[in-house]
């Protein structure tokens, strides 16, 4: 095919023709064989010429030809025709073996780069370390790869381009095949001009959706006239959902309408044929095989030879081994059943080679095995899941529930005689366009395994549908509530580099749940279902990494095995019942009607049973206490149904926060990123912090592959909807939460400036908790957070359950909210300075969050009062707010007066004084007559122990008393007795001598201590 994208005028003089190190006179002159035609550019009146012109560095000078009139610009042969320049320019048909587009071209034929392509890898240079921390990048796998049928990208920590130039005398069309199932990829297709300008209309940047697996769409662009650039575009960096494996995306077809004109038609590629005159090439069937640009196919010799469609030879068939063969179970008849074994189709290998193994004679007839739990025996034949109402183990028929009881409904895979209803197996080959027919997971009793024949480069699949689950959605401390699990049992055997990956579209994508690689033992795994809608759930196994693996050494391991041997789902709506349970509350439709809100059902009662206060009912199936569970720090039980806050705090020293101001959707951006190129993206952080005052919780869209209800590409308008804070915000998505996360990608080609959203997750379903006077002192400084004010900030916990590889625990997020009263509003939400796209790890978040409404509201006691002198019989007085406080919309006024009497100021001051001498005068007076009873006291007491007459004074010397003294310094020894008789002897006047008296009386002396 000679096709003309442009078209040269050429003067055959040897100074515009420089050939190196060969001089014009070492060319021969041109001979008119010499000569071929070609037309020039199109002239102003849109015509062009045809001139004859020499082949490049062939000769020199000649007679060319004159020129003459060529068809118009705008002419083009239909398709299946070719435009016959060198004779009558007329359009003639294709021959055989050859195909035309007319006014196009297509690239189907990948065994290398097409000319006209170029492909550019380059990796992204930031500094989240925590997501690369190699600098030197390689790209050497992320690139576009020539894959011989199609070319492929695999995305990785780098971006890679598949350019293509073209000029178009028309407008025309662009359109390509392609497989891209990795939502967590980038997928750009940009149409710009020579000067690497976007087109200027809607069509000019396109982001494909995603694809099933295995599935081929079709993207059509159209195309202006002149210069066109198409570039196809992958990023896989910007996600941190990192997984064990990448889906690479794939081209397999390119189609571009409007160029000028196409001189020959163009051969079919090797596997191909055409019976002449077609705009396409039909594939070969297989045992045919066919070379390039041939009319027809021709058949192989099968009893020796085989060829898989499309091929270009035909190849010897090998001696069969075990994996040319594959057992299966036969269904029941007459509950009888058996073993056999059947040749994998298409048939590749010769059994009558002498080193083929021999295919196993079927086995004997046995009793078929029980049917699942749930399902009976029908017609001797098959199991069905038993009807509504009923129940059986599997080996009974179904029988009926009894009174006030409801049927417990799952679906319980243990028996694997044919594949159940729910589940498909399927292939999905890398370079063929389907799979052998017997490739995929194939039944044997007791389990499923895995069968790959000689197929290469294929994953199998294997897919289980449910239609939901009974109860509804609910959280507790930030887990949403379990309302069914989802188990099984496998192994895996196999050498080198085998893994199997289990998915799920829980969260409204395929995600990978857990992936095993390597040789497995005999494992089970759970896995907890918090969603009631219907959902799928995949099991892929690749026998190797086929992008490492040498062509001769692909046969290897083909024989790596995985196997399940059970599968088990609860709770769901459909499927088939094991057993029945109570109902307290009676019966309804749908079965048993369920305890109101906040209650568990009794085991020894069999009856609806309030929660403890405080707590809430976490699970569908509320049997006993235990399904009761305590609301987080902070949190309030409503209803007995589920824990929340209305951002109104009491700390444990009695202050009060209000911060439902701040409960509003909040939008909030990160550090913008570059690549090496300048392609710039950030993430966009969606936030609300108690989702009291929401009617909606916070989404995050994925706008790349936004359709409309008919399924067809949304308009430029709708797809480009979350450019700004508020459309982002509102924009329905099926990834939600209390704050989730998006990347943003700015359109800097695009003519509306749009923002591509992309990678939507939640990192933060629900608040668990909310607590202050906590010490994060190390993880602030961890993150570059002051710690000045950190003792007062008060933080939420949210936490998103939804396991990754790269965060196998999901995700948390705190929002610290510190008091800062010049912060106005809604105050100012800040990242780590660290870690400034909101995490330092990918799995932990935190913001800080400076608000004046973070502040405690102010408290009587918190007031400092100030009284005012009293004026006129009026007092003010005058209340000051500290300044770490929040005055509430209901407070004290910030002065009041009340009424005061006036006195002068000299009496103000008269009276305290007065009143304390006063006071000093009636001490000093009570202190003299204290001290003057003491005297007299001590008096009385020398009088009556005198030793003289009646009336003596004692010497001077003697009374004379100290202070210090002692009253009990004065001893007496002799008795009252004696003294009252002496004293009356006295008075009666007859007193005697002293002799007389000292005889009859004994009078002990008395001493008294003096002062030292």
């Amino acid at each position: 095919m000679h096709t003309h994208f442009f078209t040269f005028c050429v003067v055959t003089l040897c100074i515009l023709v420089p050939v190196p190190h060969v001089s014009c006179d070492d060319l021969p002159a041109c001979q008119p064989k010499d000569f071929h035609y070609e037309y020039t550019e199109c002239d102003s009146n849109g015509g062009r010429w045809r001139v004859s012109v020499p082949d490049p560095d062939k000769c020199t000078g000649g007679a060319p030809n004159a020129p003459i009139r060529g068809k118009d610009c705008s002419f083009t042969c239909k398709e299946g025709e070719f435009l016959d320049i060198a004779n009558d320019q007329e359009c003639h048909t294709c021959p055989p073996g050859t195909y035309s587009l007319g006014g196009g071209v297509r690239f189907d034929d990948w065994e290398t780069i097409p000319t006209g392509f170029t492909v550019s890898t380059e990796g992204f240079q930031h500094h989240l370390l925590w997501r690369n921390n190699d600098p030197e990048t390689n790209c050497s796998r992320s690139t576009w790869q020539p894959k011989g049928n199609y070319i492929a990208a695999l995305p990785g920590a780098c971006t890679t381009s598949l350019v293509f130039s073209t000029k178009l005398v028309t407008a025309g069309m662009a359109m390509f095949e392609y497989q891209y199932t990795d939502p967590d990829t980038i997928f750009h297709f940009l149409v710009q001009n020579d000067q690497c300008q976007a087109a200027g209309d809607d069509e000019s940047s396109q982001w494909p959706k995603i694809t099933d697996e295995g599935q081929w769409h079709k993207q059509t662009v159209k195309l202006k006239s002149g210069m066109n650039v198409l570039q196809w575009r992958t990023i896989g960096v910007m996600s941190d959902m990192a997984k064990s494996k990448t889906v690479p995306i794939l081209i397999r077809n390119i189609e571009i309408s409007g160029v000028a004109f196409t001189s020959e038609c163009t051969r079919c590629r090797n596997g191909t044929y055409s019976s002449g005159g077609t705009n396409f090439c039909t594939l070969c069937p297989e045992n045919t095989y066919s070379s390039r640009g041939e009319g027809q196919c021709h058949s192989c010799d099968t009893t020796k030879e085989y060829s898989l469609p499309g091929s270009s030879q035909c190849l010897k068939k090998p001696a069969c081994v075990e994996s040319d063969y594959f057992e299966h179970q036969s269904p029941c008849t007459n509950k009888k059943t058996m073993k056999s074994y059947s040749w994998v189709k298409p048939q590749i290998c010769n059994p009558q080679d002498p080193n083929s193994v021999t295919i196993p004679a079927d086995g004997k007839p046995e009793d078929c095995p029980p049917c699942n739990p749930g399902m009976h025996l029908v017609n001797g034949s098959h199991c069905e899941f038993c009807s509504a109402d009923t129940h059986s183990d599997g080996k009974e028929e179904c029988s009926q529930c009894p009174v006030s009881t409801s049927p417990l409904y799952s679906i319980d895979y243990r028996w694997w005689n044919t594949m159940p209803p729910n589940v498909t197996s399927s292939c999905l080959s890398m370079t063929a366009t389907q799979c052998s027919k017997q490739v995929g997971w194939l039944t044997a009793g007791d389990h499923i395994r895995t069968n790959f024949g000689r197929d290469k480069e294929i994953f199998i699949i294997l897919t289980m549908q449910i239609s939901g689950l009974r109860g509804h959605p609910g959280s507790v401390d930030g887990k949403a509530t379990v309302l069914g699990k989802i188990s099984f049992m496998f192994d895996i055997e196999c050498v080198g580099d085998c893994e199997l990956v289990f998915l799920s579209n829980e969260s409204g994508r395929n995600t990978i749940v857990k992936s095993w690689q390597g040789s497995t033992i005999k494992t089970p795994f759970v896995y907890e279902l918090r969603h009631n809608y219907s959902q799928t759930f995949t099991w892929a196994f690749q026998p190797v990494d086929w992008d490492f693996v040498e062509e001769d050494k692909t046969k290897d391991y083909l024989n790596n095995v995985a196997r399940i041997y059970s599968i088990d789902v609860t709770n769901t709506l459909s499927g088939g019942a094991t057993a029945c349970k109570a109902c307290p509350r009676g019966l309804q439709k749908d079965g048993c009607i369920p305890c109101p809100d906040g209650h568990y059902i009794d085991p020894i009662s069999t009856t609806c049973t309030p929660c403890p206060h405080g707590t809430v009912m976490s699970s569908s199936d509320p049997w006993g206490i235990k399904a009761c569970h305590k609301c987080g720090d902070g949190m309030k039980a409503v209803n007995g149904h589920h824990c929340e806050s209305d951002c109104k705090i009491v700390d444990n020293q009695g202050k009060s926060y209000d911060l439902s101001a701040l409960d509003r959707l909040q939008f909030v951006t990160g550090t913008r990123l570059f690549t090496s190129s300048g392609t710039t993206y950030y993430h966009g952080f969606n936030i609300s912090l108690c989702g009291h005052n929401t009617n909606t919780l916070p989404t995050c869209v994925n706008n790349v592959t936004a359709q409309d209800e008919d399924g067809e590409k949304a308009t430029k308008s709708e797809e480009f909807e979350v450019m700004t804070q508020q459309t982002m915000l509102n924009i329905p998505s099926k990834v939600s939460g209390m704050i989730c996360r998006s990347t943003l990608v700015p359109e800097k080609d695009s003519v509306q400036n749009s923002v591509v959203s992309t990678q939507p997750v939640s990192i933060g379903d629900h608040l668990v908790k909310i607590i202050n006077n906590a010490s994060l002192k190390k993880q602030y400084e961890e993150e570059g957070f002051s710690v000045d004010k950190m003792q007062n900030d008060i933080h939420f916990y949210y936490r998103a359950e939804s396991a990754t590889a790269a965060c196998p625990d999901g995700r948390q997020t705190i929002i610290s909210v510190r008091c800062e009263v010049d912060k106005k509003q809604q105050g100012q939400i800040e990242l780590p300075p660290k870690c400034s796209d909101g995490t330092c790890d990918g799995c932990n978040f935190h913001f800080l969050w400076h608000t004046q409404h973070a502040c405690p509201l102010c408290r009587d006691e918190d007031y400092e009062i100030v009284n005012g002198e009293c004026i006129n019989g009026e007092q003010t007085i005058h209340y000051y707010p500290p300044k770490d406080c929040l005055l509430p919309s209901v407070t004290k006024p910030k002065k009041m007066k009340q009424k005061c009497t006036t006195i002068p100021l000299v009496i103000q001051i008269s009276i305290p004084a007065a009143i304390g001498v006063g006071l000093l005068l009636m001490i000093l007076l009570v202190y003299c007559w204290k001290r003057n009873k003491k005297l007299e006291y001590r008096y009385m007491k020398l009088v009556e122990t005198a030793g003289g007459r009646e009336g003596e004074l004692p010497a001077a010397e003697s009374c004379g008393l100290d202070d210090e003294d002692d009253d009990e310094a004065v001893h007496f020894s002799e008795s009252k007795g004696v003294k009252l008789f002496q004293k009356l002897r006295i008075k009666m006047g007859g007193g005697s001598s002293k002799s007389e008296e000292d005889a009859m009386f004994s009078v002990s002396n008395w001493t008294m201590t003096t002062p030292l």
